[in-house]
């Protein structure tokens, strides 16, 4: 579903193909999903790291 559909005064159908408001909005999605999924990256890297440094301590002690 579009967002914009029930607040913009200027929708129409397909509108959102040209329209300037929507692209931002697009572009401004996808740099808050590719933050959301770097930072994901960073603490299952972190995770992982922690997880195998037990697993090596618990095999020594």
């Amino acid at each position: 579903m579009i967002p914009c559909k029930q607040n913009c005064p200027h929708y129409q159908e397909g509108c959102h193909k040209t329209c300037a408001s929507w692209k931002t909005y697009q572009a401004k999605s996808r740099i808050e999903r590719q933050q959301k999924q770097s930072y994901l990256q960073y603490y299952n890297q972190l995770c992982q790291t922690i997880i195998r440094q037990c697993r090596q301590s618990a095999q020594r002690g």
